[in-house]
């Protein structure tokens, strides 16, 4: 798992060298922002490699490129600023009613899941959620389009043909290098470290009945 984060991380960092912005909420080192990264990659790479969600693209690493385009289109959309990642600022939510690093519109209401704004920009793992759900009913919504053309409806609202927006989000992530891990071997590492469960208490003995 710590090699797919490094990918990960790697591949936002080539994308969008962080510490760079000028803007004065997203003003920070280039130290505080690799580690943000850390952070974002994480919260994307949970969503991705959830088992109970079906990745975007098929093959042994279909949730290695699952998770490179929602980082494509968090770069995109977002460019991983500080701003726009802990929703600091006017200029974080875009045209005024767009939330997080994949500036899911939601305005003052609630995503599909019961997510507001705030939920979005306190809890990565909400954000990618919300956006992925997002993908899946563009991917639906435009599956007679070419295959680089199906997240135009998230991108434009509408199936388009020849849509630049979704061929650059889709084309970069598929255009990333190799994963360094398949996802059965993610998805074995996760198992691995996730907590035994805790061992069941023993009930006090009544008094005077020590064994």
């Amino acid at each position: 798992m710590d090699a797919l984060i490094a990918w990960a991380v790697g591949i936002m960092v080539t994308w969008a060298p962080p510490g760079t912005s000028l803007i004065k909420d997203a003003i920070e080192t280039p130290e505080a922002g690799r580690a943000r990264y850390q952070e974002i990659a994480s919260a994307a790479a949970k969503v991705a490699y959830d088992p109970e969600s079906k990745p975007l693209f098929g093959g042994p690493r279909g949730r290695a490129e699952t998770m490179a385009l929602l980082l494509s289109i968090a770069y995109y959309e977002s460019g991983y600023r500080r701003d726009v990642d802990l929703g600091l600022g006017k200029l974080s939510r875009g045209s005024g009613v767009d939330s997080c690093l994949l500036q899911v519109r939601v305005g003052a209401g609630k995503t599909r899941e019961g997510w507001s704004h705030e939920d979005l920009v306190g809890d990565r793992e909400k954000c990618f959620r919300a956006g992925l759900a997002l993908i899946r009913r563009s991917f639906g919504a435009c599956r007679k389009q070419d295959a680089r053309d199906r997240l135009s409806a998230y991108t434009r609202g509408r199936c388009i043909v020849n849509d630049k927006h979704s061929r650059a989000r889709i084309g970069r992530a598929l255009n990333v290098p190799r994963a360094p891990m398949t996802d059965q071997e993610v998805l074995a590492s996760m198992v691995k470290r996730a907590p035994a469960p805790a061992a069941p208490q023993r009930a006090p003995s009544p008094a005077g009945n020590d064994s």
